[in-house]
């Protein structure tokens, strides 16, 4: 099943609960009548949740969508409906980065999360094997895990980005997702990760961790 996922940035200036509840209720609804997606889950990061490599990447929210089949992806980005969401993106986004991802298909929703974004080191392959036998164990450490998903940017592919808006230079390509019921193991979690970093750090840097609240849209 195709996934993309797309990092948001807030508009400069924009309250953070305004960019929430733009995104939740105006821009959401727009992107209900996407042609193709079956899930549409937003994940809106916790400016004040502990985590890694404050910086790294411009993320205020993470956008997750799963399409029917890939011969629907394009009819989706290249619709009315897409020209819409453009126009309401400049309302409350100051930048916008995205790609097609190798994933599973969609979870059940996981109310908090704990996201680990990071980019392949020079010289290593794109070996989502590898960092799902990290993940899988780390996972099972976590009081509270519901699971864990692990997202790999196509290599190569080409990436969704606006003329309006600023992109992420360094966008993601490997984006880790830890699920949890509550934001007090999501971020009990968090703390936890740095001493486990070990185990990837051969075949990842730029590691970034965050905790955020999803909201299942469709």
């Amino acid at each position: 099943m195709p996934k993309r996922i797309t990092y948001l940035e807030k508009r400069d200036g924009l309250a953070r609960k305004d960019f929430r509840t733009h995104w939740s209720t105006t821009h959401a609804e727009i992107a209900r009548a996407l042609s193709g997606v079956t899930d549409y889950r937003q994940n809106h990061l916790l400016e004040s949740a502990p985590g890694l490599g404050a910086g790294l990447y411009r993320v205020d929210g993470i956008v997750e969508l799963w399409f029917a089949a890939d011969d629907v992806v394009h009819a989706g980005f290249d619709s009315a409906v897409a020209d819409r969401l453009m126009v309401d993106e400049q309302e409350f986004l100051s930048g916008l980065t995205g790609g097609p991802v190798t994933a599973g298909a969609p979870h059940a929703p996981w109310p908090f999360k704990l996201w680990v974004l990071a980019r392949w080191r020079d010289g290593t392959d794109n070996d989502f094997d590898a960092v799902d036998r990290w993940a899988g164990p780390l996972s099972a450490t976590f009081d509270g895990a519901l699971g864990r998903a692990v997202n790999v940017l196509v290599p190569g592919a080409d990436l969704l980005v606006r003329a309006a808006l600023r992109r992420e230079e360094h966008i993601p390509e490997v984006a880790i997702s830890f699920g949890f019921a509550d934001e007090a193991a999501a971020r009990a979690a968090a703390s936890m990760l740095p001493a486990h970093v070990d185990g990837v750090q051969g075949i990842l840097t730029g590691l970034y961790t965050r905790v955020a609240e999803e909201l299942v849209i469709i």
